[in-house]
């Protein structure tokens, strides 16, 4: 690395280079048979350059691929950002590598899903179902002209249970991202065998307003339109909705949102983001009143605030490293005055539970709309799940959504985005949203 930065600067003023490697391993279960084994390594580098006051970047797959200079002048040349300064910051060791995943053998993942399989069967001999364990180690190296270098290992374990309807077909899941293997309790699985049992109950609804609790994972959907508004790049362009509203009381105030890259082995816990800035706890919404915008380095500049250690080399639409960083969350926690689970749900009369969304990328996200077609949803009456929705569609604006929320519920889920995971929330309750019915 430190071979590629000095070649760099023979040709430019300043120079930041970025090593990312990445090793995974996963294995799957269909009916307590093994489906798959896989594994992949991979390593991305990304250059960056400035020059005469304009910066340019490049990436490559190798540290030893010297071509990423010059794609890094072009880039310049033909696309130059105005550029800002690389910084030299301090930053802390967190909590994200786990030694009980460093050392987890395949062998031991797929002895693991046999136990859960057996487990399951024993609970529920006809029941169709399938398990997987997936395994990522990530090292991160960064350093730059301005004498910043730091690394840092990220491991992640994802384990996810799912059923298959009579045809065969994705039913219910339930999914834990962390370090500990055995996650899944009797009671996890028994819980998700009665919601996979509602499938034979279907029920319409028709155009109405209800009570709608998101689960945790569905709460995803919407806190993409949250982050589009605190995202630092939006205010610069004036295309975010709370411009201007720092200090102003924007949500229920029965909901808080903060941000948390030093979350102990959290799904995106890090000690430092990819430009350098170290990670942080940053509060977004306390009860409900906006607090900060999630910031880089050059939006720090631009706006004369700090940043928030959120600049990510990450593509929207997929997690491959991009040569330049953009605004992402790290761990996004959703939080407040939390009630059981069973009491949120036992207090609705009539409601609509909310498991599974598709369409979380269609629509004005940065206004903050949305209209998602409900793929796992669930009708409450007097307290109870009576049978799965079909053919329904909730649609609004989050925030006109999130003044309505009347409930947090106790137990954190690992919240989905579109191709990643995005932290973590309870499920919430709105008092009212808008449901398109057949």
């Amino acid at each position: 690395m430190k071979k590629l930065l000095e070649n760099a600067l023979k040709v430019c003023d300043s120079a930041e280079v970025y090593l990312r490697k990445v090793s995974s391993s996963s294995v799957s279960m269909l009916m307590g048979e093994l489906k798959n084994i896989a594994s992949e390594k991979k390593t991305e580098v990304s250059l960056r350059i400035v020059k005469e006051g304009k910066m340019g970047a490049a990436i490559a797959t190798s540290i030893d691929d010297e071509t990423i200079i010059e794609r890094a002048l072009i880039s310049l040349k033909h696309q130059g950002a105005d550029a800002y300064e690389f910084e030299n910051i301090n930053y802390e060791a967190v909590q994200c590598e786990s030694k009980e995943v460093l050392d987890l053998t395949t062998k031991q993942m797929v002895e693991n899903l046999n136990q859960l399989s057996e487990r399951i069967k024993k609970i529920e001999e006809s029941l169709k179902f399938g398990l997987g364990i997936d395994k990522e180690i990530k090292e991160v190296h960064l350093i730059n002209s301005a004498g910043f270098e730091g690394n840092y290992t990220h491991t992640k374990l994802d384990q996810t249970l799912y059923t298959l309807n009579a045809q065969g077909f994705y039913n219910v899941d339930k999914s834990y991202s962390g370090t500990k293997l055995n996650f899944f309790t009797d009671e996890d699985i028994k819980s998700l065998i009665n919601m996979h049992q509602l499938e034979d109950k279907q029920v319409s609804l028709s155009n109405e307003k209800m009570p709608v609790v998101f689960s945790g994972n569905a709460m995803g959907a919407l806190m993409l339109r949250v982050l589009a508004g605190v995202n630092a790049g939006d205010v610069i362009k004036a295309i975010s909705p709370v411009i201007g509203k720092l200090g102003t009381q924007v949500f229920s105030s029965k909901i808080t949102i903060r941000d948390d890259g030093t979350l102990p082995f959290g799904i995106n816990t890090f000690a430092f983001d990819d430009e350098g800035t170290n990670s942080q706890n940053t509060l977004l919404y306390e009860k409900g009143i906006l607090r900060n915008y999630l910031a880089s380095q050059s939006h720090a500049h631009k706006l004369g605030i700090p940043a928030t250690g959120n600049a990510i080399k990450r593509a929207l639409f997929s997690k491959e490293i991009e040569d330049a960083p953009a605004v992402f969350e790290t761990n996004l926690i959703v939080e407040g005055d939390s009630i059981p689970d069973e009491e949120l749900i036992s207090n609705i009369d009539r409601g609509l539970f909310v498991t599974g969304v598709m369409g979380a990328h269609t629509g004005n996200i940065n206004h903050g709309d949305f209209s998602l077609n409900i793929s796992s949803g669930y009708l409450i009456e007097k307290g109870k799940f009576v049978g799965k929705v079909k053919g329904a569609m909730i649609a609004g604006n989050v925030y006109a959504l999130f003044k309505e929320v009347e409930a947090i519920g106790t137990n954190l889920e690992p919240m989905t985005g579109i191709f990643y995971h995005m932290g973590y929330s309870p499920m919430v309750k709105f008092r009212l949203a808008s449901i398109v019915g057949k």
